[in-house]
């Protein structure tokens, strides 16, 4: 099922303050919690896709661990602001593609990264579904999801206040998704999880780690 407009409209309005309203929402200090175990999860992998790349972010903390990396998403806009931070990289292609239906051929990837994307999309079965069709036998998931599980009440709502301050109305289909749901989809999508854990001090994530096996 396609992404609808009223998503890639949304991503495309925030695209030019992102970054800097991000790190005011959440922290810079979960970032640097996210890299660590992100960086650990990629090791001379040859060919990684990552879907919903938004700016390129959480692109740049791969690029030096992976020998091409595709990063792709649907809102123009973000992409835009994607090349202007990997272009400088010669093993990263930035492109145009959805999320829910790729353009590319079946087991075609060594590993799959989705960062911030589950919790955003309408169908996060599609996504992942598609993530299976084009990974290779043996490959990986690697899933990052920011999360209000685990926090504590104030936190969130300090985190839920400033995150409305800085976007206003919450994005089409956001939802706060905890380890147990999120393993659930993703073992429903017929991956075999290896590695689940919430990291972060005061705002959390997800880290998810999976093999296709088959």
């Amino acid at each position: 099922m396609p992404g609808s407009r009223e998503e890639y409209e949304y991503w495309n309005r925030l695209a030019s303050k992102f970054d800097d309203g991000s790190i005011y929402v959440v922290g810079p200090a979960i970032y640097q919690d996210v890299k660590k175990w992100l960086t650990n999860q990629f090791k001379d992998m040859s060919m990684v896709l990552e879907l919903g790349c938004g700016t390129g972010y959480f692109s740049q903390m791969i690029t030096d661990r992976v020998k091409h990396l595709i990063a792709t998403d649907m809102s123009q806009e973000m992409l835009e602001r994607a090349k202007e931070k990997l272009g400088q990289y010669n093993n990263v292609e930035v492109r145009k593609d959805d999320c829910y239906g790729t353009s590319f051929e079946n087991n075609m990837f060594d590993a799959i990264l989705l960062v911030n994307l589950l919790h955003i999309v309408k169908e996060p079965n599609t996504v992942l579904n598609e993530s299976y069709r084009v990974l290779k036998p043996g490959g990986r998931l690697v899933i990052v999801d920011l999360t209000g599980h685990g926090m504590p009440f104030f936190s969130k709502m300090g985190l839920g206040i400033r995150y409305v301050r800085t976007w206003g109305k919450p994005a089409p289909y956001n939802h706060s998704l905890n380890p147990t749901e999120l393993s659930k989809t993703v073992k429903e999508a017929g991956f075999v999880i290896e590695d689940v854990k919430l990291v972060g001090r005061k705002t959390k994530a997800i880290c998810l780690n999976a093999k296709k096996v088959k």
